[in-house]
């Protein structure tokens, strides 16, 4: 059994990597499908629950921006199953759309939070008018998009006039110690978690070469004043663990 699993674990890193350098939405699409039974029981354990934390420090933030809009529209891309834009839709007189490649994950969404507006949809081509939007945000979605600099520059043109993008992402912390702890954990223990409980591993392979190959922190703000944003700040989280990026367009 084990000469059996060890080249299909090896097969299942090498096809990890291939769609870390392809991006191919199709590929990325069908991955997220396969996972949605398990995707928050999952996210949830994977993060001890401190990815609640991260949505709602992204939700404060939102907050404070839109202190002076009073019905302000909200648009969550990459939603998953919707638990940034429920979150976002906690502001006062907030109007939230969210947006997903994946059916699956909005067949769930949908039945979680049936007062939100759940559409089928990809980044790179918005189905939204110029200007539309007061807030644009994403939750651990951003680096799966086959076209970075395109979908930032979709984020823009659907802001309004001094509107804001809220994104989280991981984060590899930059303290060697915790760098070396943090990649053995994402590379050794959480793909065998995860395969205790999903039947699609895979998706947990690709996880951390995804995080490993995303730009992060100066790296991603310098791709968004790239997309037109008129400013960039970065906010590491929870031992640099997470990080969430505002930018203002």
């Amino acid at each position: 059994m084990v000469k059996k699993a060890e080249p299909m674990a090896n097969q299942s890193k090498e096809n990890a990597k291939s769609l870390n350098r392809t991006k191919s939405r199709a590929s990325i699409q069908q991955m997220f499908d396969e996972v949605a039974p398990t995707y928050d029981f999952l996210n949830h354990l994977l993060s001890l629950g401190i990815d609640n934390y991260w949505r709602a420090n992204a939700t404060g933030r939102a907050k404070k921006l839109l202190q002076n809009t009073p019905l302000p529209r909200i648009l969550d891309v990459a939603t998953g199953t919707g638990d940034l834009a429920a979150s976002m839709a906690k502001i006062a007189g907030a109007k939230v759309t969210a947006l997903d490649l994946s059916p699956e994950m909005l067949v769930l969404a949908r039945k979680k939070y049936p007062e939100i507006t759940f559409l089928e949809g990809y980044a790179e081509k918005l189905p939204f008018n110029d200007a539309s939007f007061d807030i644009v945000s994403a939750g651990f979605g951003v680096r799966n998009f086959e076209d970075l600099e395109k979908g930032m520059q979709e984020f823009h043109r659907v802001l309004k006039p001094g509107g804001h993008t809220l994104i989280i992402e991981p984060m590899i912390p930059r303290n060697d110690v915790m760098k070396k702890l943090y990649l053995i954990y994402f590379k050794k223990v959480l793909p065998k978690i995860a395969g205790l409980f999903s039947k699609s591993t895979f998706a947990y392979d690709y996880l951390p070469h995804s995080v490993e190959k995303f730009p992060q922190a100066e790296a991603f703000t310098a791709i968004l004043c790239k997309a037109g944003f008129s400013k960039a700040d970065y906010f590491p989280m929870t031992f640099e663990t997470s990080i969430l990026y505002v930018a203002r367009k």
